[in-house]
């Protein structure tokens, strides 16, 4: 088998930070090839440089090439539509055959990196939310487009013949990564949920007809059983031809689906090989899990299943006196109802956690009590503010503060800058500035990097950043959607360890998280949510141990 993909000691560094530091890596024509790595440890940096995003500042990243398209005449023509017939001069030939040589990617923009069929999903989602799936998908075809002008200007049915072809492709591609076209196409990319947009996100890098895809952390926020459709779409997409680099922190998918992985840390490759002899490696382990490699199922990426030694559990009480109390809400996006009659109650000092499967809408109920969305009924009062009407700002003012999901830092301003927007509605201006000072002692990590662009955090690292950022709106209920979502283990832990830190300083907390087990471990009371209604609730030692919650939560 030849090298599709070669790096031979690739650097790059912001500033004294080594986040690529001579990397050299061969991804097999044909394999599945994983790059794992705690928080920070260059992964997506890594994608970044391969994919044009940004330039090394040594070595090389070369592409086994297809050989240049052949049209008419002579001519360059674009390569072909997926699912259209080979021809001798498409880059779509058997493996390893009509190769031209290699070419250096090291120095291409990213649109020409994609015109020779590397196409990539991102860590961050990256859809156009205001257009639907299906335009979505179509504008993934925008580099095999051959010249329509004439098209556009008389559009009579002839010349119309490949927009149709295109638009059929497209429905193709839904319905291939498990989006049936019939029912999302025409859905505004905004309305799926979290697992239907990731989903989406493959089918338009699928709509480039690439020959090697690139995907960063497709199943992160995702159950395990949406996780067991993402497994088999890479296992097929392999089997159709297409070779695939796969960055996730799920150990289980990537230990599942790859053939060969890399470790890398701190901007390293510490490991190399077989998923078998990776697995058992002492640096992999001590670098991913961190040096308590000593841990329990719960805290193994991917390891979710439920404690199930007890069938019953004993439903906590609702708070007599809630500081944030919902009744009966109902929330909308146009004709689909994500969340139905939903009540619930936090009480001062309480940790309640909201959890379930992806798209049952929970960051919906965390969207409709700050003001972001408006509920079509029901009630959600914090303290005497009423929260379906009250503007986002004026409950801000009046404490309750969300840190979103995707944490939303301003990734072109520093770190010391984003903190400061956490305070801009505050009018004690020193005080607040004394606090930023503070914040940047408890997290170190903030402090160290006080004067980076907040974009060049790692995610964990971001996460901290959006959650420092929250606290110093002074918030009496904080709510938190999602926070160790695409996070590594070791990054997880550090998380849930501020988490509990807020926590114990006093803060109320109101928080939705994807990972189950990490949740019920910190809560006082949780809620089970399973298609925008209350399923269970109960204390959270009682949930970890009744099977209901792992019907609900894996999708059984």
């Amino acid at each position: 088998m030849s090298a599709l993909l070669q790096l031979t000691n690739v650097n790059r560094s912001f500033g004294g930070v080594h986040a690529v530091d001579d990397v050299s890596l061969e991804i097999e024509e044909g394999t599945i090839f994983g790059l794992i790595g705690p928080n920070g440890a260059g992964k997506t940096t890594l994608v970044n440089l391969v994919t044009g995003y940004l330039r090394p500042q040594s070595g090389s990243i070369r592409l086994l090439s297809p050989p240049p398209p052949a049209g008419e005449n002579g001519r360059t023509s674009p390569p072909p539509l997926a699912g259209e017939p080979m021809s001798s001069g498409s880059r779509d030939f058997p493996r390893g055959q009509g190769r031209v040589g290699a070419v250096e990617l090291a120095r291409r923009p990213p649109h020409a990196v994609a015109g020779l069929g590397v196409a990539r999903t991102f860590q961050t989602l990256r859809l156009y939310r205001n257009l639907t799936a299906i335009e979505n998908v179509l504008a993934g075809m925008h580099l095999r487009r051959r010249d329509d002008t004439l098209q556009q200007l008389i559009p009579i049915p002839a010349l119309l013949k490949e927009d149709r072809r295109r638009w059929q492709q497209a429905r193709d591609l839904l319905a291939r990564v498990g989006l049936p076209p019939d029912s999302f196409a025409d859905r505004r990319a905004a309305t799926l949920s979290y697992g239907d947009q990731r989903r989406l996100e493959v089918a338009r890098a699928l709509a480039l007809n690439p020959h090697l895809l690139i995907l960063d952390e497709p199943a992160a926020g995702m159950n395990p059983a949406e996780k067991d459709r993402v497994r088999a779409l890479i296992q097929q997409l392999n089997q159709d031809g297409l070779t695939v680099l796969l960055i996730d922190h799920d150990m289980r998918l990537v230990m599942g689906v790859c053939r060969h992985i890399a470790v890398l840390n701190f901007g390293r490759k510490i490991a190399d090989g077989p998923p078998a002899t990776v697995s058992q490696d002492l640096a992999v382990i001590t670098a991913y899990l961190g040096s308590q490699a000593q841990k329990t199922a719960a805290h193994v990426p991917g390891s979710e299943e439920m404690d199930l030694g007890a069938t019953s559990t004993s439903v906590a009480a609702e708070p007599a006196s809630p500081l944030l109390d919902v009744r009966d809400l109902q929330v909308s996006y146009g004709a689909i109802q994500a969340v139905r009659g939903v009540s619930f109650g936090v009480a001062k000092g309480e940790i309640v956690a909201l959890i379930g499967a992806n798209g049952a809408g929970k960051s919906t109920i965390l969207n409709s009590l700050s003001g972001v969305l408006r509920p079509r009924s029901g009630v959600a009062r914090f303290g005497d503010l009423d929260l379906a009407t009250a503007a986002p700002d004026r409950i801000v003012r009046h404490g309750l503060v969300q840190v979103p999901e995707g944490r939303e830092i301003l990734a072109r301003l520093t770190v010391r800058e984003n903190l400061e927007l956490g305070a801009w509605g505050r009018r004690d201006g020193g005080s607040a500035h004394r606090e930023i000072e503070g914040l940047m002692k408890q997290f170190p990590i903030l402090g160290q990097r006080r004067d980076l662009p907040a974009g060049q955090l790692s995610g964990g690292e971001q996460q901290i950043l959006a959650i420092a950022r929250g606290l110093l709106a002074k918030p009496k209920l904080l709510l938190l959607d999602e926070p160790s979502l695409g996070l590594a283990p070791q990054m997880v832990d550090a998380v849930f360890d501020v988490i509990q830190k807020i926590h114990n300083d006093g803060v109320t907390i109101l928080l939705v998280e994807q990972n189950a087990l990490r949740a019920l471990e910190i809560a006082d009371r949780a809620y089970v949510v399973e298609t925008g209604r209350i399923l269970l609730s109960g204390t959270g030692a009682a949930l970890r141990r009744n099977p209901e919650v792992q019907k609900a939560y894996l999708g059984g």
